[in-house]
């Protein structure tokens, strides 16, 4: 990937949306994304076409098995939803109106519908955005949310979640009522893939009420931040180490201070 692929989103989409997407699913839509430009208003009509090539060139799958994952993925995509009331379950938004298949130029087309176009569209504030070559090694299907969700909080190095409201944004009902299991299978994966393979340096602590851990402190910081300030600060430098949310004058106040 030699080029920027950037993703934005909505803050609505990352931090109070309940959805439990695949691995495939999350490339499926990410890919979308990176097609379009936020900045605009995407019509309700707007056709994405992801190809086998975007996935082999985007995301390193091998062509052999590309089309094959992708049918798989977005079928599945195709009966996926999210909700964003939880005292609300039976009002849902699926992701996709429409999809057509052309297995003879290996490419679907893919529709997203109304009701999510307005959090990938005309975003002027309150949005994410990241390189899609952070994200595209990732492993494990919760990385991604774990990702957007440290990208998402504003100039802020720490935060504090519940083990509760992990398990509602993931959309993970009943499974991995167990601590150990949820760490084993949510929480350690995406750590793992994000330490190793994005652009983020994590590490995490947990807080107990009596023998029960009841929440997690995530603290985060940008690979090589440091061995990378120049003397002088440049706009490129300002481009690539500003902190989700920060203004142009707040992040050129903050790096020039560790020059």
């Amino acid at each position: 990937m030699k080029n920027k692929k950037l993703i934005y989103k909505d803050n609505r989409l990352i931090q109070e949306a309940a959805f439990n997407l695949s691995l495939s699913e999350h490339r499926i839509i990410l890919l979308c994304l990176a097609k379009c430009n936020s900045w605009e208003k995407i019509p309700d009509n707007h056709e994405f076409i992801i190809s086998v090539d975007d996935i082999h060139n985007e995301l390193g799958i091998s062509k052999s098995s590309a089309y094959q994952d992708l049918t798989v993925a977005v079928n599945k995509l195709w009966d996926n939803y999210i909700q964003f009331d939880p005292n609300d379950p039976e009002t849902k938004m699926r992701w996709l109106s429409a999809k057509v298949h052309r297995s003879a130029k290996s490419e679907i087309s893919l529709y997203l519908t109304s009701e999510i176009l307005p959090f990938i569209s005309e975003l002027k504030n309150r949005f994410t955005r990241y390189d899609l070559k952070n994200v595209a090694k990732f492993k494990s299907a919760y990385s991604f949310r774990f990702y957007e969700l440290m990208m998402s909080w504003q100039g802020k190095d720490q935060i504090t979640v519940t083990v509760d409201w992990i398990r509602e944004v993931f959309d993970l009902g009943d499974k991995y009522p167990a601590i150990a299991d949820l760490k084993k299978n949510v929480l350690l994966p995406a750590l793992n893939d994000i330490n190793n393979t994005s652009n983020l340096n994590v590490t995490y602590k947990q807080l107990k009420k009596g023998n029960v851990i009841t929440h997690f402190i995530f603290k985060y910081s940008v690979k090589d931040f440091e061995n990378d300030t120049p003397k002088k600060i440049t706009k490129p430098f300002i481009l690539k180490h500003a902190k989700p949310g920060e203004t142009w004058e707040q992040a050129k106040i903050r790096l020039s201070k560790l020059g």
